[in-house]
């Protein structure tokens, strides 16, 4: 158990830790690091100057030079920039930490496994924590009987046991990662029931292991079979106070995800009887804020639909139209939205505003957000068509029918940049989602650039609401997996009811997995087309479904990884982060390195896994001493695997991260053709000399990538460095003031100076093309010159 929490939900009330001296268990740790995000590392630390060297080695720190800071806490090493170190807490190594030993046939000598390759099978644990593990390895297939020998509250330490051929291996598992009934077999085998300090040490390892259901159902069941223990009632009391504190945390993160409903229900059913007056009033709060807003919601409705009875007896069709909207907030209300109206209930409500002006401002609100404050009704109702016309563009497979709401949208008054901008960020999906072929998972399909269309899986979390956004997760499978296995890894297997319970549910994300690669495909190409499917799947996705574009993560496993580390670096402006997990840095990720300054990565890998991070050591270098926002994870023991281990940590740290699209400073390489869009810079025709195809690898002698450089300086200026034969600049008023003359210059030419102004029809293309309705480009500036060698 800690006393701190490293995720973002609310902290355990110190006092009732320290309920009884027995309980006091905090985990045996060296130090305590916060990092610059938040994020708490606690265990032995070291620096290094690289992620290969061994830290008990002479070249291990400190020596003050090491730019690189490990964690070992004996489940994982975890590596971060020394830069990243906010607050270091030294505190002496506390014994305290539940160790529960597993007797079992552990050889002294024989074959140390010095590399694991993919995991072909595994079977449960048994009762006395025994199982069989098949490996993938360079001679054939290996199977490893292994037994778990230690059990603490973090990890178990699971290795090899006496067979004939014995195997040497310690491998280390998160105790979450198995199943409750099955550590609870193992443990009771261990322990004598007639012994009751054993018995205690049970109830420890699960409050340490923060399992505080399990931790008071056993302290139970000893309590009545040791009735002379009665003065351990009030540990018992304890429990259910951290038990009622730990709901509470869940129910108050299902609310911010947007689980209301399933928040709410928990809210009315919260056990009284086992939480503590402190815990109850947040309780009573939560629920009270939730019915005041149910409430507001209401009374805000009523107050429209009385003021639209009150409009001008003679414009039916303004009242009518009006009405409709009303209909629609009634209709469409939700907790996400009521925000909406914040503008409308703060000055809307005013009796002394006409009630035209005041449906106008909720109007406007409600298709904009709560900063559109027009009131005029004549206006609002136009930005309501305006909205109906920009979805049917949106929608149009050609170009006459774009033409034609092109033409209707140029006849609304309410039309300009800024309401198209407004409107599209706060409207619906333009494109409707296929059904459902099982409780929240839809099948679309991305077209790539050979023309073939491309299968692609998405789950959507509980309670989804298409006019509230949502992270996402673009997931790609490895050779041996498939895009369902991709959503199960992230969003759990479906249970009886076909609702899914992973922590993608929990955290509120969606999960977007498309099927890559060709099959039977072994290794990731770097080739165009796999790019184009990817980037095609986000961008249907979101046409269909409500993606927060500054929350969009791109993952992937083994091959798949590969495949997420290059295509995350050759388009940093699309990602959040990236998450690749058992993945090998090769070819253009060597060379893209720089990209990664502004694109925060999580790599997980196994310390087995056949010279793997030999091969990934000098790029992950070069990120952390350079101060890169990268952690690296390594798993001890482990080989070539999934690590659903690490998924609650990447959650917490996801969580943590959001993209900003409009950097003031660009400064990028490239060495494909396609890999050409930088946020807000653009270019065609790069020196044929950096550019290299992934069938020209090995690269050609001489070839050094391409590099862009792009600068919003003072006075409303950009400079862009490229010596290519097209580029284009994107502008939009979240880089630069269109109320001010703008400067563009290029290698020192200057492209534009003056007046900037909105190109709604660049901005509807760009809506249609990109589909990211959150920062859409307003206008373009475009240099063109002749082709270089």
């Amino acid at each position: 158990m800690r006393l701190w929490r490293s995720g973002n939900g609310g902290q355990c009330r110190g006092g009732l830790l320290l309920a009884a001296a027995w309980m006091i268990a905090i985990a045996a740790r060296a130090d305590r690091v916060e990092l610059t995000d938040g994020r708490v590392l606690e265990g032995r630390f070291a620096r290094l100057p690289g992620v290969a060297v061994d830290p008990l080695g002479d070249s291990a720190g400190p020596s003050g030079g090491e730019s690189i800071l490990m964690c070992d806490d004996e489940l994982t090493r975890t590596m971060v920039a020394k830069r990243r170190v906010a607050q270091v807490d030294e505190a002496p190594l506390d014994p305290g930490m539940e160790r529960i030993a597993i007797p079992q046939r552990v050889p002294e000598d024989g074959r140390r496994v010095m590399g694991i390759g993919s995991i072909l099978a595994a079977t449960p644990f048994d009762a006395f924590g025994r199982r069989i593990l098949s490996l993938a390895t360079a001679s054939g297939r290996v199977d490893v009987v292994q037994g778990i020998t230690e059990i603490t509250p973090r990890w178990v330490r699971v290795e090899g046991i006496h067979t004939e051929k014995p195997l040497l291996l310690d491998m280390r598992l998160a105790t979450s990662s198995i199943p409750r009934e099955v550590l609870a077999k193992i443990v009771s085998q261990q322990v004598d029931r007639s012994d009751s300090q054993q018995r205690l040490r049970v109830v420890r390892l699960l409050l340490q292991a923060e399992r505080y259901d399990d931790a008071r159902r056993e302290l139970d069941a000893v309590l009545e079979a040791f009735p002379e223990l009665n003065n351990l009632a009030q540990e018992r009391r304890s429990l259910a106070k951290l038990s009622a504190v730990k709901l509470l945390d869940e129910i108050l993160m299902r609310g911010r995800v947007g689980q209301d409903r399933l928040a709410l229900k928990l809210l009315d059913a919260f056990p009284a009887d086992d939480a503590d007056g402190e815990t109850l009033e947040a309780v009573r709060e939560a629920r009270d804020a939730y019915r005041s807003r149910r409430e507001l919601a209401g009374r805000l409705v009523s107050m429209l639909r009385e003021m639209v009875g009150r409009l001008d007896d003679d414009d039916e069709e303004t009242r009518r139209a009006a009405g409709a909207m009303v209909e629609e907030m009634e209709r469409e209300m939700s907790f996400s939205t009521l925000d909406r109206l914040a503008t409308f209930e703060r000055v809307g409500t005013d009796a002394g505003l006409p009630p035209d002006r005041a449906v106008a401002i909720a109007i406007n609100g409600w298709l904009q957000g709560a900063a559109a404050g027009n009131d005029n009704l004549k206006v609002a109702l136009s930005a309501v068509r305006v909205r109906g016309l920009l979805r049917d563009y949106l929608r149009a497979a050609d170009e006459p029918a774009r033409n034609a709401a092109w033409a209707a949208l140029r006849n609304e008054e309410a039309f300009d940049a800024g309401t198209l901008a407004g409107i599209a960020a706060a409207m619906r999906p333009p494109l409707d989602p296929p059904p459902a072929t099982s409780p929240g998972l839809h099948e679309i399909s991305a077209r790539g650039i050979d023309g073939r269309d491309v299968r692609c899986l998405v789950q959507l979390p509980p309670e989804y609401d298409p006019l509230r956004r949502y992270p996402v997760i673009v997931s790609l499978h490895a050779s041996w997996s498939t895009p369902l296995n991709q959503i199960e890894w992230w969003a759990g297997m479906p249970g009886a009811d076909g609702l899914r319970l992973g922590q993608a549910t929990r955290h509120g994300a969606i999960v977007v997995a498309p099927a890559w690669a060709r099959e039977q495909q072994s290794a990731y190409d770097y080739s165009a087309a796999e790019h184009a499917v990817v980037l095609a799947s986000l961008r249907e996705a979101m046409r269909r479904f409500s993606i927060d574009s500054d929350r969009v993560f791109l993952s992937g496993h083994s091959m798949g990884g590969d495949a997420a580390w290059d295509i995350g670096l050759a388009h940093p402006d699309l990602w959040a982060g990236v998450i690749v997990v058992s993945a090998a840095a090769g070819r253009y990720v060597n060379h893209y390195w720089p990209n990664a300054r502004g694109l925060p990565i999580y790599v997980v890998g196994g310390e087995l896994d056949a010279g793997t991070l030999q091969r990934n050591a000098m790029d992950l270098d070069r990120y952390l001493s350079k101060g890169f926002d990268v952690t690296y994870v390594e798993y001890r023991g482990r080989g070539h695997e999934h690590f659903s281990d690490e998924t609650l940590r990447i959650f917490d740290w996801m969580a943590r991260r959001k993209r900003g699209f409009f950097p003031r400073t660009i400064d990028v390489l490239t060495m494909r053709p396609w890999d050409r869009f930088f946020w807000w810079l653009e270019m065609e025709g790069a020196p044929p000399r950096t550019m290299a195809l992934p069938e020209q690898w090995p690269l050609p002698p001489g070839t050094r990538p391409f590099g862009m450089e792009g600068k919003v300086n003072a006075g409303n200026a950009i400079s862009v460095h490229c010596g290519a034969e097209r580029v284009r600049v994107w502008l939009s008023p979240e880089l630069v003031d269109f109320r001010q003359p703008l400067t563009v210059t290029a290698d020192g030419r200057v492209l534009h100076k003056g007046p900037i102004t909105a190109d709604e029809r660049l901005l509807l293309e760009d809506l249609r093309l990109r589909a990211d309705r959150q920062h859409p480009f307003w206008a373009m500036v475009e240099a063109v010159r002749g082709p270089k060698k």
